[in-house]
């Protein structure tokens, strides 16, 4: 077991093999923790990955509202309105009532919010230009080529709490 990856036989030939989903979370566990260690030596520090993930990226230079945001997150309303919260209070977002429906909410990024998500962009890049460098920029690319064939391939589970919505993988890849 490396580093408290499950290591499983499945090979007929006896061979150990990490299984392919516990390789992915790791992965992303890794890209996580560092995300996060650059924000925190940043003047971003009050922001995290979920953050990002899940507002930032979706907020450009109009006003989206909140509820848009729960389809093309891929998280849970409750999970979301947190966040918010907690980008509006740290003053990384502004939220107004929508003149067409007094129920819902426009949020729009602020002065602070769009440097916040500059950054944000930048570390992606930083991060996977990094990862090229240890692996290889062409091998980078074959792992993006191949993630992307198997997601253009798989349907989004039925079962999934967000079943009828855009999961994660369907707003980053779209069919053919």
């Amino acid at each position: 077991m490396e580093q408290g990856i499950p290591v499983v036989e499945c090979d007929p030939a006896g061979d150990l093999r990490i299984p392919l989903p516990a390789l992915l979370a790791e992965t992303v566990g890794r890209f996580g923790a560092e995300f996060d260690r650059r924000l925190a030596g940043s003047e971003f520090p009050a922001l995290s990955l979920a953050h990002s993930r899940n507002v930032l990226r979706h907020l450009g230079s109009a006003p989206r509202r909140a509820s848009s945001l729960v389809n093309e997150s891929g998280v849970s309303k409750q999970a979301l309105s947190q966040q918010i919260a907690h980008l509006e209070s740290n003053g990384f977002v502004r939220s107004q009532p929508d003149p067409c429906d007094a129920r819902a909410r426009l949020l729009s990024l602020t002065d602070k919010g769009v440097r916040a998500q500059r950054l944000v962009r930048r570390f992606f890049v930083e991060i996977e230009d990094d990862w090229a460098g240890r692996l290889g920029g062409d091998e980078l690319e074959s792992v993006r080529r191949v993630l992307t064939a198997l997601l253009r391939g798989c349907p989004p589970d039925p079962a999934s709490p967000n079943a009828g919505c855009r999961s994660e993988s369907r707003s980053l890849v779209q069919d053919c």
